[in-house]
């Protein structure tokens, strides 16, 4: 395991946590309306300036050579980014910072609005701007002239510029516009004011959801169609935090019901485990979980019952995907004492050698803090057990407070996209259920 200095220093986790917070919170407003940055991507005539309101994935300018290329705004990682947005705005000791983050989101609402409705753009112009060569990996200009509508917002991602995305991906995906629904819930519930913007967003997003619920798409790690418990544990999410923005009120029950039914079918008794997507592509139990399903349950929130963190059979499964990790990573062969294992994604991975992400394991973290907060369960050991995963993510922290996407799985030097947002707004969620479950219960 790559370990670093800052792990050793004689300073307490506690206050390393409260420092790479504070690190976290400034990188990622970095990648919120990034104006400042120019992306050109010569082989295929852009030239992308981002806007106010976009959210970059990575402020990193790359072109899988060998880092990935994630100079784009994602409906996912924007909405989650958000989300701790809302965090920081609530907590902020001071008016000025409470207004400079709440700027930031209503940015964000009218960039979200926007997305799509430049008029000017031409596919057949995008087209013949690309080097012969690369046109391979354009979407058609049938494809792209469709886009509108529901497989609008059924798009992944977007140009920071609000630019119709060109590229072939995998599409389309669902879970963006729930996942939008819950930031700007969290953005209510910080005190933000609702303003005719805001609402015509939820609506939007909400609405998209009860039509979406249960169907097939792509997955969160964007490579398999089905239908995966993520997308549709965060569409329950939405539409149970969202129940007062409902317009029609036995439509939105009946997506309701179907969804919580659905999600039971994840279930397998044999196993004692949620499976991570239908149909299995395995018999193997090892093969059935993903991570994905950790962050499922912290993202839609659920306060009680099936599929919320106090759910038994999600403990379960968080001790599966644990277990497996421990065994398959030899980075959590050389781990020191106090420290849990790190996650990865799920273990037949191969995306930049498929090592450790420090999203989901923050998730793990995040979990272990969220359930301390429940009545009668064992605050102390939950926590504890908490910051053994944030030990991890210190001792794959460089001393700066950089996080990129994931670490390798042998050496545990980071890899994949550096300074990834959704990283750094994981760390500041973690930190945030943490300080809360200190504070439960007296």
């Amino acid at each position: 395991m790559e370990l670093h200095s800052d792990r050793n220093d004689g300073t307490d986790l506690e206050s390393w946590i409260a420092r790479q917070a504070q690190r976290s919170a400034s990188a990622m407003e970095q990648a919120i309306s990034a104006t400042q940055l120019v992306r050109r991507r010569e082989a295929f005539g852009q030239t992308i300036v981002p806007v106010k309101g976009s959210v970059l994935a990575s402020p990193e300018i790359a072109d899988w050579n060998p880092e990935p290329d994630y100079f784009f705004h994602w409906l996912r990682d924007s909405a989650i980014v958000m989300r701790s947005v809302a965090g920081l705005m609530q907590d902020a000791p001071s008016d000025a910072e409470r207004d400079r983050w709440r700027r930031h989101f209503n940015d964000f609402i009218i960039f979200s609005l926007s997305l799509g409705a430049r008029t000017d753009f031409d596919p057949e112009q995008s087209r013949q701007a690309t080097s012969r060569e690369c046109r391979k990996f354009l979407r058609t200009p049938a494809e792209l002239r469709a886009v509108s509508g529901d497989r609008l917002l059924g798009e992944p991602r977007f140009n920071p510029d609000g630019t119709i995305d060109i590229f072939r991906w995998a599409r389309p995906q669902y879970d963006g516009p729930a996942l939008r629904a819950l930031a700007c819930l969290s953005f209510l519930a910080a005190g933000a004011p609702r303003t005719d913007a805001l609402a015509r967003l939820l609506r939007m997003d909400l609405n998209f959801t009860v039509r979406h619920a249960g169907r097939r798409c792509v997955g969160p790690w964007e490579e398999r169609n089905a239908r995966h418990y993520y997308v549709a544990l965060v569409q329950l999410g939405a539409l149970v935090h969202g129940r007062d923005w409902a317009e029609d009120v036995e439509t939105w029950s009946r997506a309701e019901r179907r969804l919580r039914a659905d999600l039971d079918r994840y279930w397998s008794e044999q196993r004692q485990i949620y499976i991570a997507a239908r149909p299995a592509g395995s018999d193997n139990a090892d093969d059935l979980v993903d991570a994905a399903e950790l962050l499922a349950v912290l993202d839609a929130d659920l306060s009680e019952g099936r599929h919320s963190v106090a759910d038994p059979r999600v403990q379960s499964t968080q001790k599966r995907i644990e277990d497996m990790f421990a065994r398959e990573f030899p980075i959590n062969q050389q781990r020191g004492p106090g420290e849990a294992p790190a996650i990865g994604r799920y273990r037949g991975d191969k995306y930049f050698g498929g090592g450790a992400w420090y999203p989901t394991t923050l998730a793990a973290a995040s979990l272990c803090y969220r359930l301390a907060q429940h009545p009668n369960e064992d605050r102390a050991a939950l926590i504890r057990r908490g910051d053994a995963f944030m030990a991890t993510i210190r001792a794959l922290t460089p001393d700066e407070g950089a996080l990129s996407e994931q670490v390798d799985r042998v050496t545990g030097a980071q890899t994949s996209a550096r300074n990834l947002t959704w990283s750094y707004a994981a760390f500041i969620g973690a930190a945030r259920l943490r300080t809360r479950a200190l504070g439960a219960h007296g």
